[in-house]
């Protein structure tokens, strides 16, 4: 009963805490994808780093583009 108690009463989070979740989902999404796709297990964690921050710059460069076109088109 504990668990359905967050659906009924959700916990509200502020705009940049919110933001620091897209570090986990990143890391799991960068996680899932390279296990089902590596050959070499050993090279994992270096993939899983190496995915996770080209998502993240690529998230930033996308996120500051489509702020930059927000506020200055005409």
């Amino acid at each position: 009963m504990i668990a359905w108690a967050l659906f009924y009463n959700p916990m509200t989070l502020g705009f940049y805490s919110e933001l620091w979740l897209v570090f986990p989902l990143c890391a799991a999404v960068g996680l899932v994808y390279k296990t089902i796709r590596i050959h070499d297990l050993r090279r994992l964690p270096r993939e899983i780093l190496v995915l996770l921050i080209y998502m993240v710059v690529g998230l930033s460069v996308l996120a500051t583009a489509l702020w930059g076109i927000h506020e200055y088109w005409p």
